[in-house]
């Protein structure tokens, strides 16, 4: 028995055997034994074609001939609107946050790690208020483009990592705009990161935090390794060094849509499993 699967027009799929069509059977083309149509409504219509019948070598209408592609433009916020709206932002967290530059005039490192926006990306924006210079990023570590500890996957592909290089290009730029730009290290971040904060005296190195495994696993070489960096301030009157730091981690929180310190209570007390919450 053969199939019909047919889209209607709120796109659910409905199934209509044939045994249930008036007979005879219609006659199929073996070539074509499922037929699929698909609609939807206009608005979501990028491209849309007609067909009309032409003439067939027999009698009736003959094969469809597509006509001209329609190209409908969907509505998006432009290059330029999305450019003014990064500006605004930063300018109003300039001047409502002043009174947050609590680690005076140094240099801030921010490291980007998942998160490659500039609007609305919180490691940035507290690197960029704490500090008088800040250093953007990007560690491409090579463990990266291993394979997994099972299995031996690959676990970044030929179009992921194509995908990472545009973002990249495109942070690059959009830090440009902004009087910033994007250092792009090969090698793995608990190495690089302490030696680039001891080269420039960076006061505090700022990147999101991550939840997996690998990824909670190199923050804590990256704590060891800015702990071993010795940080040495002078005064103004003399050359002497008057005290010694360490630079600091910071580590913020953008995973979730609702930041975690905006919930009224905290995240260890949560359920591990499904079945308290159906039974509340």
């Amino acid at each position: 028995m053969v199939i019909l699967y047919c889209f209607n027009s709120l796109s659910s799929l409905s199934i209509l055997p044939l045994k249930n069509l008036t007979t005879p059977y219609p006659k199929l083309n073996p070539s074509a034994s499922i037929l699929i149509r698909f609609a939807k409504p206009n608005r979501f219509r990028t491209m849309s074609s007609s067909s009309d019948p032409g003439p067939g070598p027999g009698p009736g209408p003959g094969p469809a001939r597509p006509s001209s592609a329609r190209i409908v433009k969907v509505p998006d916020t432009e290059t330029d609107q999305m450019d003014r709206i990064a500006d605004q932002t930063f300018q109003r967290y300039s001047s409502s946050s002043s009174s947050t530059r609590n680690n005076g005039n140094g240099i801030a490192i921010v490291w980007f790690r998942n998160d490659l926006r500039v609007l609305d990306n919180e490691a940035l924006y507290k690197s960029w208020v704490s500090s008088e210079s800040v250093l953007p990023v990007y560690c491409v570590d090579p463990r990266l483009f291993g394979t997994t500890h099972y299995f031996g996957f690959p676990k970044t592909g030929a179009l992921r990592a194509q995908f990472l290089i545009e973002c990249l290009a495109d942070l690059r730029n959009n830090l440009i705009k902004r009087g910033l730009n994007l250092l792009i290290q090969h090698g793995k971040p608990e190495e690089i990161l302490p030696a680039l904060a001891k080269t420039y005296g960076a006061h505090t190195v700022y990147a999101q935090k991550e939840t997996c495994s690998e990824e909670l696993n190199v923050e804590r070489l990256v704590s060891k390794g800015l702990q071993k960096v010795v940080l040495q301030s002078s005064s103004e009157q003399s050359n002497k060094p008057v005290s010694t730091k360490n630079p600091k981690f910071q580590l913020v929180w953008g995973a979730t849509m609702y930041h975690i310190d905006d919930l009224p209570f905290h995240t260890s007390s949560l359920p591990d499993v499904y079945t308290q919450f159906r039974k509340a």
